[in-house]
């Protein structure tokens, strides 16, 4: 009887253990001290802006990410101008350009070209400075959409059917965020944005 409860009360001890050890392993798996999940890696790479100049994505920046086309008649111009919105926090925060990065890369460098692209960032007074439009070739874009798991496909005309999601990527090239672009219902959400911004850049 003895022994039957001291193996009970060591299998109890052994259990609460592990669990333990699981969770504090868990909990620094998910989090590296800001409370931001490292979501996955996002690949590096160099595209041209909408002025033609190089764009070198790893420049130890963060940086929030969205895919976007010009002809989108929703989604992408109401996330846009969400952006423009972003960039007012941003710039009041001291944060904008020099720490901060807002990147829209185009599904449709076809159609989209560099002119055309200049025009529209115009249209949501863009600040280059920390506003980056990008495109690159068919290819380019394919191979770097792949790599955010960004599914996309033209149907009929100008119409181009796409993922509808916004990556938080901090100044390790890690994905620590996950959000939605805006649609007629629902638009960015710009506070939890902020905040896990501002998280990862007092991480530094």
């Amino acid at each position: 009887m003895f022994h039957d409860k001291r193996r009970k009360t060591l299998f109890v001890f052994i259990s609460l253990m592990i669990l333990t050890v699981g969770f504090f392993a868990l909990n620094k798996i998910l989090n590296t001290g800001e409370g931001l999940p490292v979501l996955d890696e996002a690949v590096p790479f160099v595209m041209e802006d909408a002025y033609n100049e190089p764009y070198d994505s790893n420049n130890q920046k963060v940086k929030l990410l969205a895919f976007f086309y010009t002809n989108c008649p929703d989604i992408c111009p109401l996330t846009m101008m969400d952006f423009s919105l972003l960039q007012q926090d941003l710039e009041e925060s001291n944060l904008f350009g020099t720490e901060v990065e807002l990147v829209a890369i185009t599904l449709d460098p076809e159609v989209d070209t560099h002119e055309v692209i200049k025009d529209y960032a115009e249209n949501f007074n863009a600040n280059r400075e920390g506003w980056r439009f990008l495109r690159g070739t068919p290819e380019e874009t394919k191979r770097i959409a792949d790599s955010f798991h960004m599914k996309y496909k033209k149907v009929e005309g100008d119409y181009i059917a796409h993922n509808t999601t916004m990556f938080l990527i901090d100044q390790n090239n890690k994905i620590r965020g996950l959000y939605d672009m805006a649609n007629a219902k629902e638009r960015v959400n710009r506070e939890e944005i902020m905040n896990s911004i501002e998280k990862l850049v007092d991480s530094k």
